[in-house]
């Protein structure tokens, strides 16, 4: 069976916010939300936060144009391989223009952190004002992340 999850990361991959700060915004998350085992989560490096099957296509944040998979599942190797996502920083092949991999236009979102809020099968989706609401608890800017798998 399908499993939806809506996840909420800082735009910044490698803030983690205090842990008090994690506790009242994972108990706001599962307010609004209310879905299945709500968590806040800190992984000791960064991580790809995927969006499963959203994922349609990747696009350059300085050109606009599609990134091949080829490309881009090479990026993640190397970023991985070399610096273990420390450094994200790659030349985009249509432009050749240097950007982040964190900054790239993903469609579906996704994003690199250490920082997770994560809900399976929430009930509700989050608006503007819950976004904000988050964000001045958590201290940070977020991006919304709906994964399908």
């Amino acid at each position: 069976m399908p499993e939806h999850f809506l996840r909420l990361i800082p735009t910044d991959s490698f803030y983690v916010p205090p842990s008090g700060t994690q506790d009242q915004a994972r108990s706001l998350f599962a307010s609004l939300v209310q879905g299945e085992d709500i968590r806040a989560s800190v992984t000791e490096d960064v991580a790809f936060v995927d969006p499963g099957s959203n994922l349609e296509r990747i696009l350059c944040p300085k050109c606009g144009n599609v990134l091949s998979e080829d490309w881009w599942g090479q990026a993640m190797d190397r970023a991985y391989a070399e610096t273990q996502f420390q450094n994200l920083d790659v030349t985009v092949p249509c432009c050749e223009r240097r950007c982040s991999l964190n900054d790239l236009c993903y469609d579906g979102p996704a994003g690199f952190a250490r920082f997770l809020l994560e809900a399976r099968s929430p009930a509700n989706n989050l608006t503007e004002e819950d976004l904000a609401l988050l964000e001045s608890v958590l201290g940070c800017r977020v991006r919304k992340i709906w994964a399908h798998y």
